[in-house]
């Protein structure tokens, strides 16, 4: 019997998705689906709290917990003041604790369920975070179900002195600093990890992300609609003439990064998904979006979205070499100047993402954070000559 070709097999790995992404999408919908463990934020009662962070302390008890804070969106968000016994306040536990939870509306659980954010979130939190547990919340409950459905527990940023950040906030040089560390010390974590091929085979590569499609779709109709937006007409010529040169090369570049060394992605890496400690190192949350791919995305994907076209012109550069310092010092070795070069191409990442966002709305992103993204990725695009990077790889496959 002969060998599948790779042309077989890809045929058939994206019937498959295809095949996955219609069974998620019902399973979204399908109101009667029964689920005995709390996926919900009505699921969640004083008793089963004192359960879950209670345990293990003798005598603890919840006495009380009041929901003080909350929405609902893509995910349903609360957050509980605890009243603890005598016990449970000697032992320290928490006053308080947030919950990301399954969302009511059928069509946001199809989201959360056809691009697997709410199995990623849940997989970072019970397996990842404690490897990596300097740079992102500890959670006491994560759990994932079918169809979207999850419950996540986890510790109060701010109760703990933490300090969140929005993306509409300024980012001062100290906190991208900060933020720059906690991105190397992930990705050397598992950068080129052996593990990819066993327990953490789930996180899959971007050409083979869930939702891809998906993705693809809503990218190609933003980079259609955004030149008519206020911000896309006020672009200069060059941007213009890039968006189009983008548009026709896409999936050179996409083949050319999935042949680069893979490590652990956040994936969301803006501003608003950081925080900062009081000891001036940071952090990240919302961990819904990971997959696998080159460390510098991560990079590219932060640096160009939360700060200031100046601070971008007068201390990127300084904040990439700390990124490979940081790698460095997790044991990794990477040659600076191919690096900055990929750095540069990985800016279209965070472009794509600035016009999706900008074209559809949502997310939570201010006006002023649009504004300043926009500007800081066209100086950015034009001084790393990205339209010379995709030529090089349109032309050559690689930036060698």
């Amino acid at each position: 019997m002969a060998r599948p070709s790779p042309q077989d097999l890809n045929a058939l790995s994206e019937y498959a998705l295809d095949a996955l992404e219609a069974a998620d999408m019902a399973l979204a919908h399908a109101e009667g689906l029964k689920i005995a463990a709390p996926h919900t934020a009505a699921d969640v009662t004083c008793e089963w709290l004192g359960e879950l962070i209670g345990a293990g302390v003798p005598g603890a008890k919840l006495e009380n917990a009041e929901i003080v804070d909350g929405h609902d969106g893509m995910t349903d968000r609360r957050r509980w003041k605890l009243t603890w016994n005598d016990a449970g306040l000697d032992a320290g536990l928490p006053p308080s604790v947030f919950a990301k939870a399954t969302p009511h509306g059928p069509y946001l659980r199809e989201t959360l369920a056809m691009l697997h954010m709410a199995e990623n979130e849940m997989r970072f939190y019970s397996q990842l975070q404690p490897e990596v547990s300097t740079i992102a919340p500890k959670a006491f409950h994560a759990e994932f179900y079918p169809g979207g459905r999850f419950l996540l527990i986890m510790e109060d940023l701010e109760a703990k002195g933490l300090t969140p950040y929005w993306a509409h906030h300024e980012c001062s040089v100290d906190h991208a600093g900060a933020v720059v560390d906690a991105l190397a010390h992930l990705h050397a974590t598992y950068w080129n990890s052996d593990r990819f091929a066993g327990d953490l085979a789930w996180l899959r590569p971007r050409l083979q992300k869930f939702g891809r499609k998906w993705h693809r779709k809503s990218y190609i109709e933003a980079r259609r609609r955004y030149p008519e937006t206020e911000l896309g007409a006020a672009q200069p010529e060059a941007i213009r003439k890039l968006l189009k040169y983008w548009s026709e090369n896409d999936e050179a570049v996409y083949r050319y990064w999935a042949t680069l060394t893979p490590t652990v992605l956040h994936g969301d890496s803006h501003l608003g998904n950081t925080y900062s400690a009081p000891d001036g190192t940071a952090g990240l949350f919302d961990w819904q979006v990971m997959f696998r791919g080159h460390g510098l995305r991560d990079l590219a994907y932060f640096l160009n979205s939360a700060i200031p076209n100046d601070m971008r012109q007068s201390d990127a550069r300084a904040l990439f070499d700390r990124y490979v310092a940081g790698l460095g010092a997790g044991g990794v070795t990477v040659d600076p100047e191919r690096a900055w070069r990929d750095y540069g191409l990985f800016i279209l990442e965070q472009w794509d993402a600035h016009m999706k966002g900008y074209v559809f709305g949502g997310y939570g992103h201010m006006p002023e954070s649009r504004v300043r993204s926009s500007q800081t990725l066209a100086g950015a695009l034009i001084d790393h000559d990205v339209a010379g990077l995709i030529s090089q790889i349109v032309r050559k496959g690689s930036l060698d």
